[in-house]
């Protein structure tokens, strides 16, 4: 049974009608070098002026490109944002109309709010600031330019040693009103609800944790390395505790360094921490990923306010999980999907989901329930969020193909499907979705959305390593005077711009 359902989905492709004019190949044009040596993560185009903007993590700056000649970006400005230590710029979206950027800003300390600044286009000026909540991850402005939603993750724990217990802020987000004057534009703080014991959200019978950054030995820094956590001399193999968070133990063994393993057993706020916005095509709505938690909210902008929620369940096909180079898609993997990107489509139907996972442990140690991250892209009704279809092995099975499948990601979450962003070409919604572990670009068809369609997978550097690119930020353009189709990606690892065409 198994084998069959892996044929049925290595050859759906081919079973599905496709126009003939339609797209179905991914090319890689160019590979730019920004200067940067890592931290390049977000990019957002401006198609009425034909610039994008890259943001760069490391640096806190913001580089600005014409792409007047699409496939070959040119570096006009370099925007230094003057943060001070410990702050740090996670995302970055350019208006669609106004000569403006948004940049998201996480303040130091794990309970500070975060803020938005506004930024010339050009001249790099700082226009204004608003404050957000804790920990800023993304921003993203509405189609319309109307709204922009920046989720604030909140994922700091902090140990509290009088009573030995870790405590999380909450999770929240932050609505944007915009005016075409940033001094005029106004934020809105949305307070998140206790979700827990909803219906495809995570829950106790998951069994699952979230890796998180503990400065144990006060040094200013985190080691993935040997720690002597509890300062006697030797390094143990053996799990200890070091702690509780709301009554459970928090186990941690000294050779994983000062990266915890959090139980999530509900969905409080202070677990729930919000991902990835996407709005509808009028502005009038946003869906907003919980990646840990596996589920999604809704927001009407108008209102500000959150009116749905819904969990997004698990996914289950053939996989391969042993990290031992002999790459064989015959066992079978149930997983919480657990998505990074979101996008909606540009008929506004349905909403994308990029499952990459986040939670431990490893598929091959959770025989017994879902392992975190499903390794598709799934398909939901916008209107209802009911489950329409994911792309199964689609994914890795393409990547194998191609001879960029990174096997030692098989046990823990595969290829990494992580941002998407969707558009339309006569007719047909697609897809165009980072693939971070494979260092890839890969396009997706929804003509029949019950069976969605990995078309094509394009490396950025078939040579790199596992995640050695890692394609963080995606960006859509099409030209008006060609209608050529353009893909951009900025590469976290490697410090890169790729740009792609489709055709």
């Amino acid at each position: 049974m198994k084998m069959m359902y892996q044929t049925l989905l290595a050859t759906m492709a081919l079973s599905v009608s496709v126009n003939a004019s339609a797209l179905d190949t991914v090319e890689l044009l160019d590979v730019i070098q920004t200067g940067n040596k890592k931290g390049d993560e977000i990019v957002s185009v401006q198609s009425s002026s034909k610039q994008l903007a890259v943001s760069n993590s490391k640096k806190g700056s913001v580089d600005i490109y014409s792409i007047a000649n699409p496939g070959q970006p040119v570096k006009q400005h370099s925007h230094a944002l003057s943060l001070t230590d410990g702050e740090q710029l996670t995302s970055v979206a350019m208006h669609p109309e106004y000569s403006y950027f948004l940049a998201a800003i996480q303040a130091t300390g794990a309970t500070a709010a975060g803020r938005v600044q506004f930024h010339d286009i050009d001249s790099g000026t700082l226009l204004a600031s608003l404050p957000t909540g804790i920990g800023p991850d993304a921003v993203v402005i509405d189609p319309t330019g109307r709204y922009a939603m920046l989720p604030n993750e909140a994922e700091a724990f902090i140990y509290h040693p009088e009573d030995e217990t870790f405590s999380s802020p909450e999770g929240s987000l932050t609505l944007l009103k915009l005016a075409q004057t940033a001094q005029q534009s106004e934020a809105v703080q949305i307070a998140l609800p206790d979700l827990t014991g909803k219906a495809g959200f995570v829950s106790a019978a998951d069994k699952r944790f979230i890796e998180r950054e503990i400065d144990w030995n006060g040094d200013g820094k985190i080691t993935e390395e040997d720690v002597d956590l509890d300062n006697n001399g030797t390094i143990s193999e053996n799990k200890m505790t070091v702690g509780t968070f709301r009554g459970e133990p928090v186990r941690v063994e000294e050779e994983d360094g000062e990266l915890f393993l959090f139980p999530l057993f509900d969905n409080q706020p202070d677990v729930l921490e919000p991902e990835y916005p996407a709005f509808s095509p009028d502005g009038s709505t946003v869906w907003v990923s919980l990646q840990e938690n596996n589920g999604m909210l809704v927001v009407d902008t108008e209102s500000a306010t959150i009116i749905d929620s819904f969990g997004l369940g698990t996914t289950t096909h053939p996989a391969d999980l042993d990290d031992n180079q002999n790459v064989d898609f015959s066992e079978t993997l149930t997983a919480l999907r657990e998505p990074d990107g979101i996008a909606i489509s540009k008929s506004g139907r349905f909403l994308l989901t990029a499952d990459e996972g986040d939670t431990d442990p490893k598929a091959s140690k959770t025989k017994k329930g879902p392992a975190g991250g499903g390794r598709t892209i799934s398909v939901f009704d916008a209107g209802n969020g009911e489950f329409i279809a994911d792309t199964g092995n689609q994914i890795d099975l393409m990547a194998h193909n191609k001879g960029i499948y990174p096997e030692s990601r098989s046990d823990n979450k595969g290829s990494e499907p992580e941002m998407l962003i969707s558009f339309t070409d006569m007719g047909i919604d697609y897809a165009a979705i980072g693939l971070e572990r494979a260092n890839a670009l890969a396009l997706l068809s929804l003509q029949n959305p019950q069976q969605p369609v990995i078309l094509d997978i394009t490396a950025i550097n078939a040579d790199a390593e596992d995640g050695k690119v890692a394609p963080e930020g995606v960006a859509y353009y099409q030209d008006k005077d060609s209608g050529s189709h353009y893909i951009y990606t900025a590469n976290e690892k490697d410090g890169t711009l790729a740009v792609f065409q489709l055709r």
